[in-house]
């Protein structure tokens, strides 16, 4: 890191010298002008970061200089390699979907792409079912033999009538009643997110679907895949560039005035950014554990929830979602936690009104964008993300 900002303020301390004596020879030889080494610092290698630094770079021209706290780009979408030869993904898995076609055609300018569509099972009264809950779910789980019309008046029966729906809870009571309520989504929400359903935002369980059919499919998105080579090598190509620097290990902290730079782009945590002048923003974290079995495959489908008394909340295995075909096979369990690096903002109105606080701060804070599920405090999917920062790059190149 330090021989970076060495050599880069180094070859621009050397070029203001020279300019320096031909334009006034008059000048006093030791009196050195600096100008801005880049144009933007981008602070975090996600796809928030990642996506505005391409643009910025490509399409304005701009030098960008990308900084991360971690060891690589690609943020928790980050994937590798593991000692087996396995790709994993090392945060969980991330399973891209989206309807929006400039999001997908964007993204396609870096990396081929797998169909995949996914597909989860739920462990629930010692049996695997689809979840979300569907046509079969019911008949497997109470052993029945209902058609589409005939479960529809089953969910019905089960409902019950909710004047306000606010919670989560309210939700799929509203929905599906409390039995189903208890059996897929009360425990797993508690894990989830420490906190019961009738404690958070309706928005956490409102984007997951009741359906009267068969289709088991998790997302129903128009534009559904996997980048053929993994996430990291997307980002690798994003990156590539050569007005694009980018530096790991590094807080920006660290280098924010050793570099100098006209503008930020920042993607952390907002309350961080700003000292916890407003209090701590809650946010959920997970835990890891990581796995490889001497066994081809280690379970029927890709993604296996537990809504019951497991401490984890499911388990992956990855080679369905990369398609690599290898005599092992590699799956992870989720823990989640209350402390530990930041994933989730946690829902809840009164975390709302303490973001208020910090947004109100970060639209007074001249020459810094705000951008990603961190800095925005906003449970963004990976398309929201890129569809965010196209966006902010839209609003940036205006002024650029």
């Amino acid at each position: 890191m330090i021989k970076l900002i060495d050599s880069t303020i180094a070859a621009r301390d050397s070029e203001d010298k020279v300019n320096s004596k031909s334009a006034d020879d008059k000048q006093a030889p030791n009196i050195i002008t600096r100008e801005f080494v880049f144009d933007y610092l981008i602070v975090g290698a996600g796809f928030s970061g990642s996506v505005i630094a391409e643009r910025l770079a490509t399409q304005s021209g701009k030098k960008v200089l990308v900084v991360d706290k971690r060891n690589h780009i690609g943020g928790n979408a980050y994937d590798h390699y593991d000692q087996h030869g396995i790709l994993v993904h090392k945060y969980g898995p991330h399973i891209f979907h989206t309807n929006s076609r400039e999001v997908f055609e964007y993204l396609s300018r870096f990396t081929q792409w797998r169909s995949y569509e996914h597909r989860v099972l739920a462990s629930v009264d010692g049996q695997l079912v689809p979840i979300p809950i569907n046509l079969d779910t019911i008949n497997k789980l109470y052993g029945m033999n209902l058609n589409s019309f005939e479960v529809e008046e089953f969910y019905k029966s089960l409902a019950e009538p909710i004047e306000r729906i606010s919670t989560s809870e309210d939700v799929v009571v509203s929905k599906v009643g409390r039995v189903l309520y208890e059996k897929f989504f009360q425990g797993y929400t508690k894990k989830q997110w420490g906190l019961d359903p009738s404690e958070l935002d309706k928005s956490v369980i409102a984007r997951i679907p009741t359906r009267t059919n068969r289709d088991d499919r998790y997302f129903t998105d128009t534009y559904q895949a996997m980048p053929l080579h993994g996430f990291t090598r997307m980002f690798e190509n994003m990156l590539n560039h050569p007005n694009i620097k980018v530096m790991l290990n590094t807080d920006y902290q660290e280098i924010e005035k050793a570099i100098p730079c006209r503008e930020m782009v920042y993607t952390g945590p907002v309350d961080e950014f700003f000292d916890y002048r407003h209090g701590k923003l809650p946010y959920r974290s997970l835990d890891f554990k990581h796995e490889t079995h001497n066994i081809t495959v280690f379970q029927p489908a890709p993604v296996i929830n537990y809504p019951n008394q497991h401490l984890y909340t499911r388990v992956t295995e990855f080679k369905y979602l990369t398609g690599q075909e290898h005599s092992k096979t590699s799956i992870v369990y989720e823990f989640p936690e209350a402390e530990g690096d930041p994933y989730y903002p946690v829902p809840r109105s009164e975390n709302q009104e303490i973001y208020k606080k910090y947004k109100a701060l970060a639209d007074e804070t001249p020459g810094i964008y705000f951008v990603g599920r961190l800095a925005t405090y906003k449970y963004y999917n990976m398309d929201q993300c890129v569809a965010q920062a196209l966006s902010v790059y839209k609003q940036i190149a205006v002024k650029a």
